[in-house]
């Protein structure tokens, strides 16, 4: 049984708010998630911050604790889902990372189940490709995903 269709999870139209962010992190790798409130169908960007210090922060990411729990709880409390998590790659490719596959699926199983990945290439500054995962057949799927408006 399939829980996304073949070209894999829903992503909003209008991604520039979070690319922005993420351009705006660079050298750093920049992260967050895209909530989405399924009965509006509307979505939203909620950065976060990369809790890692420099030089950690150049290869790696992770969400502060205190502000993802107040984000799961800002969710919960405005209806939304945590429907993608996002963050950055730094000088490299758009490519899940085998430490990004153990954050997301710790002991082989998704720790959000239902949450697709997206990883963005940031080169010099700019965003220039990005690919979206997600937690399918026991395994993560992917396919690229443009960055074109």
């Amino acid at each position: 049984m399939r829980d996304f269709p073949p070209e894999g999870p829903e992503l909003p139209d209008d991604l520039s708010e979070l690319l922005h962010h993420l351009e705006a992190e660079w050298p750093r790798e920049g992260c967050g998630v895209l909530l989405r409130d399924t009965a509006r169908g509307t979505w939203r960007v909620r950065p976060l911050r990369n809790a890692y210090d420099e030089p950690r922060a150049r290869t790696a990411w992770c969400f502060e604790p205190r502000e993802w729990l107040g984000v799961l709880q800002e969710a919960d409390a405005r209806g939304e889902r945590i429907a993608c998590v996002y963050h950055s790659h730094v000088e490299t490719g758009a490519y899940l990372s085998a430490e990004d596959r153990r954050q997301a699926a710790p002991e082989g199983e998704p720790l959000l189940p239902g949450a697709s990945y997206l990883v963005v290439a940031v080169r010099g500054g700019r965003a220039r490709e990005a690919g979206l995962f997600w937690w399918e057949l026991e395994d993560f799927q992917g396919r690229p995903v443009s960055l074109e408006s």
